[in-house]
Protein backbone atom coordinates (compact mmCIF):
# COMPACT_ATOMS: atom_id res chain seq x y z
CA UNK A 1 0.00 0.00 0.00
CA UNK A 2 1.14 3.93 -0.80
CA UNK A 3 2.61 5.82 1.98
CA UNK A 4 -0.23 8.25 1.83
CA UNK A 5 -3.17 5.38 1.03
CA UNK A 6 -1.71 4.16 4.42
CA UNK A 7 -2.04 7.00 5.95
CA UNK A 8 -5.51 7.75 5.10
CA UNK A 9 -6.65 4.66 5.87
CA UNK A 10 -5.10 4.91 9.69
CA UNK A 11 -6.61 7.84 10.00
CA UNK A 12 -10.06 6.73 9.18
CA UNK A 13 -9.36 3.21 11.50
CA UNK A 14 -10.51 5.61 14.55
CA UNK A 15 -14.18 6.63 12.59
CA UNK A 16 -14.86 3.37 11.79
CA UNK A 17 -14.23 1.59 15.23
CA UNK A 18 -16.19 3.42 17.05
CA UNK A 19 -19.13 3.44 14.70
CA UNK A 20 -18.82 -0.52 15.33
CA UNK A 21 -18.71 0.05 19.38
CA UNK A 22 -21.08 3.02 19.68
CA UNK A 23 -25.28 1.92 19.78
CA UNK A 24 -26.33 2.17 15.95
CA UNK A 25 -29.56 4.45 15.40
CA UNK A 26 -32.16 3.43 13.21
CA UNK A 27 -34.01 5.61 10.62
CA UNK A 28 -36.63 3.64 9.22
CA UNK A 29 -39.09 5.66 6.36
CA UNK A 30 -42.20 4.16 4.97
CA UNK A 31 -43.65 4.98 1.56
CA UNK A 32 -47.24 4.62 1.15
CA UNK A 33 -48.24 2.58 -1.55
CA UNK A 34 -44.81 2.82 -3.47
CA UNK A 35 -44.09 0.43 -6.22
CA UNK A 36 -40.80 -0.18 -7.37
CA UNK A 37 -41.33 2.95 -9.43
CA UNK A 38 -38.15 4.40 -9.06
CA UNK A 39 -35.40 5.41 -11.75
CA UNK A 40 -32.68 2.73 -9.69
CA UNK A 41 -35.35 0.42 -10.11
CA UNK A 42 -35.02 0.37 -13.79
CA UNK A 43 -38.31 2.98 -14.07
CA UNK A 44 -37.18 5.00 -17.07
CA UNK A 45 -40.72 7.51 -16.62
CA UNK A 46 -39.22 8.06 -12.67
CA UNK A 47 -37.48 10.93 -11.51
CA UNK A 48 -36.21 10.08 -8.32
CA UNK A 49 -32.64 11.51 -7.86
CA UNK A 50 -32.16 11.84 -4.38
CA UNK A 51 -33.27 7.73 -3.81
CA UNK A 52 -31.38 6.80 -6.82
CA UNK A 53 -27.88 8.19 -5.14
CA UNK A 54 -29.61 6.44 -1.73
CA UNK A 55 -29.46 3.12 -3.76
CA UNK A 56 -25.76 3.79 -4.74
CA UNK A 57 -24.41 3.26 -1.31
CA UNK A 58 -27.09 0.50 -0.24
CA UNK A 59 -28.01 -2.54 -0.54
CA UNK A 60 -31.07 -2.34 -3.03
CA UNK A 61 -33.71 -5.60 -3.07
CA UNK A 62 -34.51 -6.35 -6.49
CA UNK A 63 -37.47 -8.22 -5.90
CA UNK A 64 -38.81 -7.62 -2.31
CA UNK A 65 -42.21 -8.86 -1.48
CA UNK A 66 -45.09 -7.65 1.13
CA UNK A 67 -47.48 -10.35 3.12
CA UNK A 68 -50.41 -8.79 2.23
CA UNK A 69 -51.25 -5.44 -0.28
CA UNK A 70 -53.21 -3.58 2.10
CA UNK A 71 -51.74 -0.64 4.51
CA UNK A 72 -52.86 -2.15 7.84
CA UNK A 73 -51.92 -5.79 7.27
CA UNK A 74 -48.62 -5.20 5.46
CA UNK A 75 -47.73 -2.63 8.50
CA UNK A 76 -49.31 -4.82 11.33
CA UNK A 77 -47.12 -7.75 10.16
CA UNK A 78 -43.76 -5.52 9.12
CA UNK A 79 -43.51 -3.86 12.86
CA UNK A 80 -44.63 -7.91 14.88
CA UNK A 81 -42.51 -9.32 13.20
CA UNK A 82 -45.41 -12.14 12.05
CA UNK A 83 -47.47 -13.13 9.12
CA UNK A 84 -51.21 -11.52 9.09
CA UNK A 85 -52.35 -14.86 9.44
CA UNK A 86 -50.43 -15.33 12.51
CA UNK A 87 -51.29 -11.54 14.08
CA UNK A 88 -54.41 -12.47 13.25
CA UNK A 89 -54.83 -9.37 10.96
CA UNK A 90 -56.06 -9.51 7.34
CA UNK A 91 -58.27 -5.74 7.34
CA UNK A 92 -57.61 -1.97 8.10
CA UNK A 93 -59.79 -2.02 11.22
CA UNK A 94 -58.30 -4.80 13.34
CA UNK A 95 -55.55 -3.99 15.99
CA UNK A 96 -53.37 -7.00 16.48
CA UNK A 97 -53.33 -6.03 20.20
CA UNK A 98 -56.87 -7.27 20.38
CA UNK A 99 -55.81 -10.70 19.50
CA UNK A 100 -52.28 -10.59 20.39
CA UNK A 101 -51.72 -7.84 23.29
CA UNK A 102 -48.45 -8.88 24.36
CA UNK A 103 -46.78 -8.94 21.11
CA UNK A 104 -43.22 -6.38 21.17
CA UNK A 105 -43.10 -4.30 17.80
CA UNK A 106 -40.27 -3.37 16.09
CA UNK A 107 -40.04 0.17 17.53
CA UNK A 108 -41.39 -1.11 21.48
CA UNK A 109 -38.18 -3.19 21.46
CA UNK A 110 -35.87 -0.60 20.35
CA UNK A 111 -37.81 1.26 23.42
CA UNK A 112 -37.07 -1.26 25.83
CA UNK A 113 -33.45 -1.30 24.88
CA UNK A 114 -32.63 2.58 25.91
CA UNK A 115 -33.30 3.85 22.56
CA UNK A 116 -35.40 6.70 21.90
CA UNK A 117 -38.83 5.55 20.29
CA UNK A 118 -40.04 8.51 17.97
CA UNK A 119 -42.85 7.91 15.35
CA UNK A 120 -43.60 10.92 12.68
CA UNK A 121 -45.99 10.20 9.63
CA UNK A 122 -48.07 7.28 8.73
CA UNK A 123 -46.01 4.05 10.19
CA UNK A 124 -48.71 1.77 12.01
CA UNK A 125 -51.92 2.23 10.07
CA UNK A 126 -53.61 5.97 9.87
CA UNK A 127 -56.83 4.76 11.98
CA UNK A 128 -57.14 6.09 15.03
CA UNK A 129 -58.18 2.48 16.56
CA UNK A 130 -54.56 1.11 14.96
CA UNK A 131 -52.00 3.02 16.35
CA UNK A 132 -50.34 1.49 19.18
CA UNK A 133 -48.87 4.10 21.33
CA UNK A 134 -46.92 1.65 23.87
CA UNK A 135 -44.82 1.54 20.90
CA UNK A 136 -43.34 5.03 20.76
CA UNK A 137 -41.14 6.93 24.01
CA UNK A 138 -43.30 9.85 22.91
CA UNK A 139 -47.02 10.14 21.49
CA UNK A 140 -46.79 9.64 17.84
CA UNK A 141 -47.31 13.10 15.31
CA UNK A 142 -48.50 13.60 11.74
CA UNK A 143 -49.85 9.84 12.44
CA UNK A 144 -53.41 9.63 11.87
CA UNK A 145 -54.90 9.17 8.28
CA UNK A 146 -57.34 12.64 7.98
CA UNK A 147 -59.22 13.03 4.96
CA UNK A 148 -59.40 16.60 5.14
CA UNK A 149 -55.53 16.55 5.97
CA UNK A 150 -54.86 15.09 2.63
CA UNK A 151 -55.86 17.93 0.43
CA UNK A 152 -54.60 21.38 0.50
CA UNK A 153 -56.48 23.54 -1.66
CA UNK A 154 -60.02 24.34 0.28
CA UNK A 155 -62.47 23.68 -1.96
CA UNK A 156 -61.07 19.97 -1.62
CA UNK A 157 -61.00 20.20 2.47
CA UNK A 158 -64.56 18.81 3.35
CA UNK A 159 -63.63 15.49 5.02
CA UNK A 160 -64.41 13.45 1.92
CA UNK A 161 -63.27 12.37 -1.15
CA UNK A 162 -63.21 15.04 -3.86
CA UNK A 163 -60.69 14.96 -6.66
CA UNK A 164 -58.92 11.90 -7.39
CA UNK A 165 -55.48 14.96 -8.56
CA UNK A 166 -54.84 17.86 -6.56
CA UNK A 167 -52.35 20.02 -8.36
CA UNK A 168 -51.34 22.90 -5.68
CA UNK A 169 -48.95 25.86 -6.64
CA UNK A 170 -48.37 26.11 -2.55
CA UNK A 171 -44.67 25.30 -0.76
CA UNK A 172 -44.12 22.19 0.52
CA UNK A 173 -44.85 22.93 3.85
CA UNK A 174 -49.12 23.56 3.04
CA UNK A 175 -48.88 19.57 2.36
CA UNK A 176 -49.08 16.89 4.89
CA UNK A 177 -45.61 14.98 4.13
CA UNK A 178 -43.68 18.28 3.43
CA UNK A 179 -44.51 18.77 7.44
CA UNK A 180 -43.54 15.45 8.18
CA UNK A 181 -40.63 15.98 6.92
CA UNK A 182 -40.06 19.40 8.86
CA UNK A 183 -41.10 17.78 12.01
CA UNK A 184 -38.30 14.93 11.07
CA UNK A 185 -35.39 17.05 10.43
CA UNK A 186 -36.38 19.21 13.76
CA UNK A 187 -36.58 15.93 15.92
CA UNK A 188 -32.73 14.69 14.02
CA UNK A 189 -31.24 18.10 15.18
CA UNK A 190 -32.10 17.32 19.04
CA UNK A 191 -31.53 13.63 18.60
CA UNK A 192 -27.76 14.47 17.42
CA UNK A 193 -27.50 16.55 20.38
CA UNK A 194 -28.36 13.61 22.83
CA UNK A 195 -25.78 10.67 23.86
CA UNK A 196 -29.31 8.43 23.65
CA UNK A 197 -29.46 5.95 20.44
CA UNK A 198 -32.85 6.69 18.42
CA UNK A 199 -34.93 4.61 16.33
CA UNK A 200 -36.80 7.15 14.05
CA UNK A 201 -39.56 5.85 11.74
CA UNK A 202 -40.70 8.60 9.06
CA UNK A 203 -44.54 7.99 7.57
CA UNK A 204 -44.90 9.51 4.20
CA UNK A 205 -48.74 9.09 3.01
CA UNK A 206 -47.86 9.79 -0.38
CA UNK A 207 -48.38 8.26 -3.09
CA UNK A 208 -51.60 6.86 -1.91
CA UNK A 209 -54.82 8.34 -3.37
CA UNK A 210 -55.13 11.13 -3.73
CA UNK A 211 -52.65 11.65 -5.74
CA UNK A 212 -52.29 15.87 -4.01
CA UNK A 213 -48.64 17.61 -4.87
CA UNK A 214 -47.24 20.71 -5.21
CA UNK A 215 -47.25 22.14 -9.25
CA UNK A 216 -43.42 21.79 -9.93
CA UNK A 217 -43.26 17.69 -9.03
CA UNK A 218 -46.13 17.68 -11.91
CA UNK A 219 -44.33 19.90 -14.37
CA UNK A 220 -41.64 17.92 -13.83
CA UNK A 221 -43.46 14.99 -15.91
CA UNK A 222 -44.49 17.66 -18.84
CA UNK A 223 -42.22 15.84 -21.27
CA UNK A 224 -42.97 12.32 -20.48
CA UNK A 225 -45.45 10.55 -22.31
CA UNK A 226 -46.88 8.50 -19.50
CA UNK A 227 -48.99 5.66 -21.59
CA UNK A 228 -48.99 2.02 -21.31
CA UNK A 229 -47.22 1.14 -24.58
CA UNK A 230 -48.11 -2.67 -25.34
CA UNK A 231 -52.33 -2.44 -24.78
CA UNK A 232 -52.35 -5.98 -23.54
CA UNK A 233 -50.46 -5.14 -21.03
CA UNK A 234 -54.06 -3.54 -19.48
CA UNK A 235 -56.33 -6.52 -19.82
CA UNK A 236 -56.91 -9.27 -17.50
CA UNK A 237 -54.80 -12.40 -17.67
CA UNK A 238 -56.24 -14.85 -19.59
CA UNK A 239 -58.29 -18.08 -17.59
CA UNK A 240 -57.84 -15.94 -14.34
CA UNK A 241 -61.14 -16.58 -12.14
CA UNK A 242 -63.43 -13.33 -11.14
CA UNK A 243 -62.33 -12.95 -7.26
CA UNK A 244 -58.85 -12.17 -8.24
CA UNK A 245 -60.22 -8.92 -9.52
CA UNK A 246 -62.20 -5.90 -7.96
CA UNK A 247 -64.04 -3.14 -9.51
CA UNK A 248 -60.94 -0.15 -7.97
CA UNK A 249 -63.56 1.08 -5.54
CA UNK A 250 -60.57 2.62 -3.87
CA UNK A 251 -60.06 4.72 -6.99
CA UNK A 252 -64.18 5.14 -7.52
CA UNK A 253 -65.20 7.24 -4.86
CA UNK A 254 -63.18 10.21 -6.11
CA UNK A 255 -65.31 12.89 -7.81
CA UNK A 256 -63.54 12.85 -10.78
CA UNK A 257 -63.66 8.96 -11.56
CA UNK A 258 -66.71 7.51 -12.82
CA UNK A 259 -68.66 5.12 -10.47
CA UNK A 260 -68.52 2.21 -13.17
CA UNK A 261 -66.84 1.80 -17.01
CA UNK A 262 -63.65 2.56 -17.83
CA UNK A 263 -61.44 5.47 -17.60
CA UNK A 264 -60.76 7.65 -20.70
CA UNK A 265 -57.22 7.65 -22.13
CA UNK A 266 -56.75 11.45 -21.16
CA UNK A 267 -58.00 10.70 -17.46
CA UNK A 268 -55.30 7.14 -17.00
CA UNK A 269 -52.12 9.04 -18.11
CA UNK A 270 -53.64 11.95 -16.19
CA UNK A 271 -53.33 9.55 -13.01
CA UNK A 272 -50.29 7.98 -13.94
CA UNK A 273 -48.57 11.50 -14.30
CA UNK A 274 -50.10 12.20 -11.05
CA UNK A 275 -48.40 8.66 -9.38
CA UNK A 276 -45.05 9.75 -10.89
CA UNK A 277 -45.29 13.03 -9.71
CA UNK A 278 -45.94 12.35 -6.15
CA UNK A 279 -43.34 10.22 -6.11
CA UNK A 280 -40.92 12.93 -7.40
CA UNK A 281 -42.36 15.00 -3.96
CA UNK A 282 -41.54 12.47 -1.64
CA UNK A 283 -38.12 11.85 -3.00
CA UNK A 284 -37.22 15.27 -2.30
CA UNK A 285 -38.70 14.84 0.82
CA UNK A 286 -36.54 11.62 1.97
CA UNK A 287 -33.69 13.69 -0.08
CA UNK A 288 -33.76 16.45 2.60
CA UNK A 289 -33.72 13.95 5.46
CA UNK A 290 -31.22 11.89 3.82
CA UNK A 291 -29.00 15.05 3.59
CA UNK A 292 -29.94 16.05 7.39
CA UNK A 293 -28.35 12.93 8.59
CA UNK A 294 -25.12 13.19 6.71
CA UNK A 295 -24.70 17.09 7.76
CA UNK A 296 -25.07 16.30 11.66
CA UNK A 297 -22.64 13.24 10.94
CA UNK A 298 -25.33 10.59 11.97
CA UNK A 299 -24.68 8.81 8.63
CA UNK A 300 -21.62 7.06 10.25
CA UNK A 301 -23.59 5.08 13.00
CA UNK A 302 -27.31 5.46 11.52
CA UNK A 303 -29.14 2.62 9.66
CA UNK A 304 -31.47 3.85 6.97
CA UNK A 305 -34.17 1.60 5.61
CA UNK A 306 -36.76 3.00 2.77
CA UNK A 307 -39.10 0.88 2.38
CA UNK A 308 -43.03 0.99 0.37
CA UNK A 309 -45.88 -0.96 2.44
CA UNK A 310 -47.38 -2.20 -0.76
CA UNK A 311 -47.49 -1.86 -4.58
CA UNK A 312 -49.96 -0.40 -7.05
CA UNK A 313 -51.67 -1.15 -10.24
CA UNK A 314 -51.91 1.87 -12.73
CA UNK A 315 -54.44 0.05 -15.12
CA UNK A 316 -51.82 -2.62 -15.46
CA UNK A 317 -54.49 -6.41 -15.88
CA UNK A 318 -57.35 -3.62 -16.02
CA UNK A 319 -56.21 -2.75 -11.86
CA UNK A 320 -56.26 0.39 -10.46
CA UNK A 321 -54.76 0.66 -6.76
CA UNK A 322 -53.78 -2.56 -5.03
CA UNK A 323 -55.94 -4.99 -2.32
CA UNK A 324 -54.83 -8.41 -4.85
CA UNK A 325 -52.14 -11.10 -4.96
CA UNK A 326 -50.79 -9.76 -8.04
CA UNK A 327 -46.95 -9.48 -8.46
CA UNK A 328 -47.42 -5.32 -9.14
CA UNK A 329 -49.38 -4.98 -5.40
CA UNK A 330 -47.03 -7.11 -3.67
CA UNK A 331 -43.85 -6.22 -5.31
CA UNK A 332 -42.34 -2.85 -2.93
CA UNK A 333 -38.67 -1.02 -3.57
CA UNK A 334 -36.60 -1.89 -0.20
CA UNK A 335 -33.74 0.18 0.62
CA UNK A 336 -31.05 -0.75 2.99
CA UNK A 337 -27.64 1.20 4.12
CA UNK A 338 -25.53 0.24 6.85
CA UNK A 339 -22.50 1.92 8.29
CA UNK A 340 -20.35 -1.65 8.75
CA UNK A 341 -21.64 -2.86 4.82
CA UNK A 342 -21.10 0.54 3.13
CA UNK A 343 -18.58 -0.74 1.06
CA UNK A 344 -20.50 -3.85 0.07
CA UNK A 345 -23.21 -2.56 -0.97
CA UNK A 346 -25.24 -3.83 -4.35
CA UNK A 347 -28.00 -5.07 -5.64
CA UNK A 348 -29.67 -8.28 -4.22
CA UNK A 349 -31.70 -10.65 -6.68
CA UNK A 350 -32.73 -12.88 -4.00
CA UNK A 351 -36.80 -12.82 -2.64
CA UNK A 352 -37.27 -11.59 0.55
CA UNK A 353 -39.88 -10.42 2.57
CA UNK A 354 -40.74 -7.44 4.49
CA UNK A 355 -40.86 -9.96 7.64
CA UNK A 356 -37.04 -9.98 7.45
CA UNK A 357 -36.69 -6.34 8.47
CA UNK A 358 -37.47 -6.99 11.74
CA UNK A 359 -34.66 -9.69 12.62
CA UNK A 360 -32.45 -7.94 10.69
CA UNK A 361 -32.67 -4.83 12.48
CA UNK A 362 -32.54 -6.50 15.65
CA UNK A 363 -29.31 -8.58 14.27
CA UNK A 364 -27.32 -5.43 13.39
CA UNK A 365 -28.46 -3.55 16.29
CA UNK A 366 -27.18 -6.67 18.92
CA UNK A 367 -30.81 -6.83 20.24
CA UNK A 368 -32.82 -10.02 21.60
CA UNK A 369 -36.70 -10.33 20.09
CA UNK A 370 -38.73 -10.98 23.09
CA UNK A 371 -41.07 -13.24 20.77
CA UNK A 372 -40.47 -15.98 17.79
CA UNK A 373 -40.04 -13.92 14.84
CA UNK A 374 -41.45 -15.57 11.57
CA UNK A 375 -38.79 -13.38 9.25
CA UNK A 376 -34.99 -14.35 8.94
CA UNK A 377 -31.87 -11.75 8.88
CA UNK A 378 -30.68 -10.08 5.69
CA UNK A 379 -27.34 -9.82 7.27
CA UNK A 380 -25.90 -13.09 5.98
CA UNK A 381 -27.23 -11.22 2.31
CA UNK A 382 -24.93 -8.13 2.70
CA UNK A 383 -21.98 -9.89 3.90
CA UNK A 384 -22.22 -12.67 1.09
CA UNK A 385 -22.33 -15.91 2.85
CA UNK A 386 -25.17 -17.94 3.30
CA UNK A 387 -28.00 -19.27 0.60
CA UNK A 388 -31.38 -18.32 0.43
CA UNK A 389 -34.41 -20.02 -0.11
CA UNK A 390 -35.64 -17.62 -2.67
CA UNK A 391 -39.59 -17.87 -1.69
CA UNK A 392 -41.61 -15.24 -0.51
CA UNK A 393 -45.57 -15.62 0.93
CA UNK A 394 -48.78 -13.18 0.63
CA UNK A 395 -52.16 -13.17 1.34
CA UNK A 396 -55.44 -11.44 0.40
CA UNK A 397 -58.98 -11.99 1.39
CA UNK A 398 -62.63 -11.84 -0.53
CA UNK A 399 -64.78 -10.26 0.17
CA UNK A 400 -62.56 -7.20 1.14
CA UNK A 401 -65.01 -4.66 2.73
CA UNK A 402 -62.87 -1.59 1.04
CA UNK A 403 -63.78 -3.20 -1.97
CA UNK A 404 -66.85 -4.59 -1.79
CA UNK A 405 -70.40 -3.52 -0.02
CA UNK A 406 -69.98 -7.70 1.73
CA UNK A 407 -67.77 -7.13 4.98
CA UNK A 408 -67.76 -11.13 5.78
CA UNK A 409 -64.78 -13.00 4.53
CA UNK A 410 -65.69 -16.16 2.26
CA UNK A 411 -61.88 -16.68 0.62
CA UNK A 412 -58.39 -15.95 1.38
CA UNK A 413 -55.68 -16.39 -1.29
CA UNK A 414 -52.48 -17.40 -0.31
CA UNK A 415 -50.02 -17.19 -2.88
CA UNK A 416 -45.98 -18.30 -2.82
CA UNK A 417 -43.40 -16.42 -5.40
CA UNK A 418 -40.47 -18.46 -6.44
CA UNK A 419 -37.75 -17.06 -9.10
CA UNK A 420 -39.71 -18.69 -11.90
CA UNK A 421 -43.01 -18.88 -10.59
CA UNK A 422 -46.28 -17.10 -8.92
CA UNK A 423 -49.19 -19.34 -7.64
CA UNK A 424 -52.25 -18.46 -5.76
CA UNK A 425 -54.87 -20.44 -3.97
CA UNK A 426 -57.66 -19.48 -3.28
CA UNK A 427 -59.57 -21.47 -0.42
CA UNK A 428 -63.17 -21.72 0.97
CA UNK A 429 -63.06 -20.60 4.62
CA UNK A 430 -66.08 -22.10 5.19
CA UNK A 431 -65.02 -25.56 4.18
CA UNK A 432 -60.91 -25.12 4.35
CA UNK A 433 -60.71 -26.50 1.02
CA UNK A 434 -59.16 -25.21 -2.45
CA UNK A 435 -61.75 -23.59 -4.63
CA UNK A 436 -59.89 -21.59 -7.40
CA UNK A 437 -56.05 -21.47 -8.66
CA UNK A 438 -53.89 -19.41 -10.57
CA UNK A 439 -50.20 -20.51 -11.67
CA UNK A 440 -48.23 -18.16 -14.07
CA UNK A 441 -44.42 -18.24 -15.15
CA UNK A 442 -43.00 -14.95 -13.84
CA UNK A 443 -39.31 -15.18 -15.36
CA UNK A 444 -38.23 -11.94 -16.86
CA UNK A 445 -41.41 -10.19 -16.47
CA UNK A 446 -43.98 -8.55 -13.29
CA UNK A 447 -47.16 -8.97 -15.08
CA UNK A 448 -49.05 -12.11 -14.99
CA UNK A 449 -50.04 -13.10 -18.80
CA UNK A 450 -51.70 -15.92 -18.88
CA UNK A 451 -52.96 -18.69 -16.05
CA UNK A 452 -51.67 -21.99 -16.46
CA UNK A 453 -53.34 -23.80 -13.56
CA UNK A 454 -54.73 -27.00 -14.64
CA UNK A 455 -52.67 -27.21 -17.51
CA UNK A 456 -50.96 -31.34 -17.60
CA UNK A 457 -47.44 -30.14 -19.04
CA UNK A 458 -47.74 -27.80 -15.44
CA UNK A 459 -49.09 -30.33 -13.06
CA UNK A 460 -46.41 -31.37 -11.31
CA UNK A 461 -44.72 -27.89 -10.81
CA UNK A 462 -48.32 -26.01 -9.61
CA UNK A 463 -48.30 -29.97 -7.62
CA UNK A 464 -45.02 -28.28 -5.90
CA UNK A 465 -46.07 -25.16 -5.37
CA UNK A 466 -49.95 -26.05 -3.37
CA UNK A 467 -47.80 -28.44 -1.37
CA UNK A 468 -45.53 -25.31 -0.37
CA UNK A 469 -48.74 -23.26 0.35
CA UNK A 470 -50.57 -26.18 2.16
CA UNK A 471 -47.66 -26.48 4.61
CA UNK A 472 -47.35 -22.57 5.26
CA UNK A 473 -51.07 -22.54 6.28
CA UNK A 474 -50.17 -25.51 8.63
CA UNK A 475 -47.46 -23.44 10.33
CA UNK A 476 -49.45 -20.14 10.57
Amino acid sequence: MRPHLLSLFVLALPYWANAQQEKKNVLFIFIDDLRPALGCYGDSFAITPNLDAFAEKSFLFERAYCQQALSGPSRASLLTGLRPDEIEVTDLETHFRSKHPDIVTLPQLFKHNGYESIGIGKVFHGSRRTQDTISWSSPPLYNLSIKKEEYTLPENRHGKKAAAIEIAERPNMDFRDGQVTVEALRRLDTLASRQQPFFLAVGYIKPHLPFSMPKRFWNLYNEKDLVIADPQVEERPQGTPSLAFHNWQELRGYTDIPAQGPLSSAKKKELRKAYYACISFIDEQVGALLSRLRTLGLERNTIVVIVGDNGFHLNEQDIWGKSTNFELDCAVPLLIYTPEHWRKSRRLPQIVELLDLYPTLVDLCGLTPLHKLSGRTLRPLFEGRDSWNNIAFSQFPRPYAAISNAMRQTHMGYTVRTPEWRYTAWYNLATQSLQFSELYRMMGTSIERENLSGLPAYRSIERELQTMIENYRKQH
